[in-house]
């Protein structure tokens, strides 16, 4: 089972989520994955932060989208970091372990497709999105995995989209969706799982990897 440290270790109160040194605190903790989220910011460049705003994660205030990466990276987002570039992120961890690449913003995906060929980490990285219309021209250079937090249509949108994996919220995933998804060849991973108690459930259960914001709390169960 893949343990992904979930947009790094930021653990509660959440600190220093999608930085480098939240990513380093996942690896340095056990997790075989990172899950990070990505957007595009003002001067075109794509950046690794969740929000469309630094307002949460850094001490500035602003859309990203409005905001250079020069003006970016003067903030602090944790750790005394910057908000991290996707380019920075991939050369320093793509050979180290999984990544999962979140799609924030739509029609980023070709620039995301472009960065990771490049570094020829195609076989290190999933891409993943809620927004499954985005998905389409990554596979199959790229694995990609649909997002969701319902059910409706998931098995026949990852089918008809040629996805590797599934990546299903922890409250809908039941052993009639496992069964499902090993029938039709997709890995499933569920987020976001906190609790050693769910974290032992699911690898009964047998699913393929964990999001979480605690990978420490995984080593046992591993």
């Amino acid at each position: 089972m893949t343990i992904f440290g979930h947009r790094g270790a930021p653990g509660y109160p959440r600190h220093g989520e999608n930085t480098i040194a939240s990513f380093n605190k996942a690896l340095q903790a056990g997790a075989g994955g990172l899950e990070f989220d990505v957007r595009r910011c003002g001067d075109g460049r794509i950046v690794v932060i969740h929000d469309d705003t630094i307002d949460r994660t850094t001490n500035g205030k602003g859309r990203v989208a409005d905001l250079s990466y020069d003006q970016l990276k003067v903030f602090d987002a944790g750790f005394g970091e910057p908000v991290p570039l996707l380019s920075d992120v991939l050369d320093r961890f793509g050979a180290r372990c999984l990544l999962n690449i979140e799609l924030k913003d739509a029609g980023i995906a070709p620039d995301v497709k472009k960065l990771v060929l490049e570094r020829r980490l195609a076989e290190h990285v999933i891409v993943s999105a809620f927004e499954w219309a985005e998905l389409p021209g990554l596979a199959p250079e790229i694995p990609i995995a649909l997002l969701t937090s319902r059910l409706e249509n998931l098995l026949i949108a990852a089918r008809e989209l040629g996805a590797a994996a599934i990546h299903p919220r922890k409250d809908i995933v039941t052993p009639s969706l496992i069964a499902a998804a090993r029938e039709a060849q997709f890995r499933i991973h569920v987020w976001t799982v906190n609790e050693p108690a769910e974290m032992s459930r699911f690898r009964q259960l047998g699913v393929d990897g964990l999001f979480t914001d605690f990978p420490e709390r995984c080593l046992t169960d591993v």
